[in-house]
């Protein structure tokens, strides 16, 4: 496994990926304690997208990512990833595009499982009259979607 990181200005951003996949995706306040010595071009790729994501010249992500979990999860992280930037979906509305309209608290709970945070974008699913949850913190959510214009 490799690993890499990215500053953003709420928090260290740890990536890990295989030679080929993004595999992970995790926050810390902590500065992650390994130097960046030749990451795979995979990392190098999606470092540099965080970067124009971060600087609003990216909205879409193609680096690879190895998708993970049983047949529904990889169906709802799918229709995570056609949420548009600025845009935000309910746990109801996914559940319902993915034809399983009474499943969203599996939604919800896929959710808290996403392993590859941003660039599958679970911060722009919503409760219907709050924000809902998030794994990395509430914070970082709020953070995410100011940033894309949502808040």
């Amino acid at each position: 496994m490799y690993q890499s990181f990215y500053k953003a200005n709420f928090a260290y951003i740890l990536l890990q990926s295989d030679k080929d996949k993004l595999i992970n995706v995790d926050f810390t306040i902590y500065k992650p304690n390994f130097t960046k010595d030749n990451p795979p071009p995979v990392l190098e790729q999606a470092l540099e997208e965080l970067d124009l994501y971060f600087n609003k010249k990216l909205f879409a992500f193609n680096t690879p990512l190895a998708l993970q979990g049983s047949e529904f999860e990889q169906k709802v992280y799918k229709a995570l990833i056609k949420i548009p930037y600025g845009q935000t979906k309910t746990y109801q509305e996914i559940a319902s595009f993915i034809n399983h309209p009474k499943a969203f608290r599996a939604v919800g709970n896929t959710n808290s499982k996403n392993k590859l945070a941003i660039f599958i974008p679970c911060h722009r699913v919503v409760a219907k009259n709050h924000l809902g949850g998030y794994n990395g913190g509430l914070f970082i959510k709020e953070a995410l979607l100011k940033l894309e214009g949502v808040l």
